[in-house]
């Protein structure tokens, strides 16, 4: 169903009807029938819609590897600077992976995290929903690995692919699974492992200090070639558990969530795909095919937009004011990006505060990591409203609303 800008999408609220980007009729026993775009469906049986709730969020944790690069650890391999970087970019300082370990290991110890932050045991859990595009393998996905080193049994594992926003189609997959009944208790993780896509090759160990030798001529051009997009990155994961509330006022309220296919390229992998014959091969690594391409200005002005509208048409569907509001955990992509949706708001950094200072851009794991710092923090009280946002690969993009019980 696509709308007048070519995404598709549907907006899902809690006050018992739906918003469609297009018109549809669905026919079966509860019939949705929308004659305009963006006119609520009449449902056949009303109450049924309004007894939904939505799910709370029970618990959060997170986890970020030990080692720590700074601005002036990249310096060493690649022509940049402190300054250059936090000025472009806001970050300040990551953390990287050991080699070896995977996203799936950062997702299983932020879900313990979790786990216990919620006081249930972990076989109370009986889904698990991963996201991340830096999975430890091409196939499997992680969701399994992640069920299996936190002890569960054979629950549903769920892997999606929504890049910086795969948290946030995460938590709108549960909480539509929690009100299906087909769970009591979901596991939600976002967590990402760069390394593998970073350009550093042989110089990595020259970052930590474990290398006698300073990068080549050759080998510090080609690192500086990727440093607009290569110095954003870290690793980490954040998770949540969700469970089905008792109140319709608090919870997730409200989810927009939107895609568009004619937007993939503002940033993506050309290369190693399963549209070539064989999907890898020494000329597509030899043309660096297999490192992200990235139209920065384009992404910027795209986030800039997408982000705010979907705030703006979450709390439209849901009958909240944007001054009611109060925390937007955006996705860190880029500090200047999350200054241009303050802007677009009228909001302060209070309101819409940043940690990509300290982490980079986690990618699917930010949101979660952002929103578990604030909760600890005491920013995330009894009756708070926050909305959480983001925008990236594919692209896909949305924003929810959720009302700490």
């Amino acid at each position: 169903m696509p709308d007048v800008n070519g995404a598709v999408g549907v907006s899902i609220t809690r006050r018992g009807y739906l918003r469609a980007v297009a018109a549809v009729r669905v026919r079966g026993d509860d019939t949705a029938t929308v004659s305009r775009i963006g006119e609520p469906a009449r449902l056949r049986r009303p109450d049924a819609a309004r007894d939904l709730v939505g799910s709370i969020i029970i618990g959060s944790g997170m986890d970020v590897p030990d080692t720590i690069v700074t601005n002036d650890n990249l310096a060493r391999v690649m022509d940049t600077t402190d300054e250059w970087i936090r000025r472009r970019t806001g970050v300040v300082e990551r953390r990287f992976a050991a080699a070896g370990e995977g996203a799936s290991d950062l997702g299983a110890r932020a879900g313990l995290a979790a786990i216990a932050d919620a006081a249930i045991h972990p076989e109370e859990v009986d889904v698990v929903i991963t996201a991340t595009m830096t999975p430890d393998f091409l196939a499997p996905g992680i969701a399994s690995l992640v069920q299996h080193k936190l002890g569960l049994s054979t629950v549903a594992a769920y892997d999606i692919r929504q890049q910086c926003s795969g948290f946030l189609y995460g938590l709108e997959m549960a909480d539509a699974l929690l009100a299906a009944g087909k769970a009591e208790t979901a596991l939600v993780i976002g967590t990402e492992v760069h390394g593998g896509f970073l350009p550093f090759g042989e110089t990595w160990a020259n970052l930590f200090d474990e290398s006698p030798h300073p990068p080549t001529e050759a080998e510090y051009e080609r690192n500086t070639r990727f440093r607009s997009w290569s110095v954003l990155f870290g690793d980490g994961a954040g998770a949540v558990v969700v469970r089905r509330g008792t109140d319709e006022d608090t919870g997730i309220l409200g989810v927009r969530l939107r895609s568009d296919g004619a937007l993939f390229d503002l940033i993506h992998v050309p290369g190693v795909g399963f549209s070539r014959r064989p999907y890898v091969d020494a000329s597509q690594l030899d043309a660096e095919l297999h490192l992200p391409s990235m139209r920065g200005r384009e992404l910027f002005r795209n986030a800039v937009e997408l982000m705010p509208d979907a705030i703006r048409g979450v709390a439209e569907d849901t009958k909240v004011e944007l001054e009611d509001i109060d925390v937007v955990v955006a996705h860190q992509a880029n500090a200047r990006i999350v200054e241009g949706v303050r802007r677009a708001l009228g909001m302060d950094e209070d309101t819409v505060p940043i940690n990509i200072d300290r982490y980079g851009n986690t990618t699917a794991a930010t949101v979660p990591i952002l929103f578990h710092e604030l909760r600890m923090d005491g920013r995330i009280p009894s009756g708070a409203l926050v909305c959480f946002a983001a925008f990236g690969a594919g692209a896909h993009w949305g924003a929810a609303l959720y009302r700490e019980p």
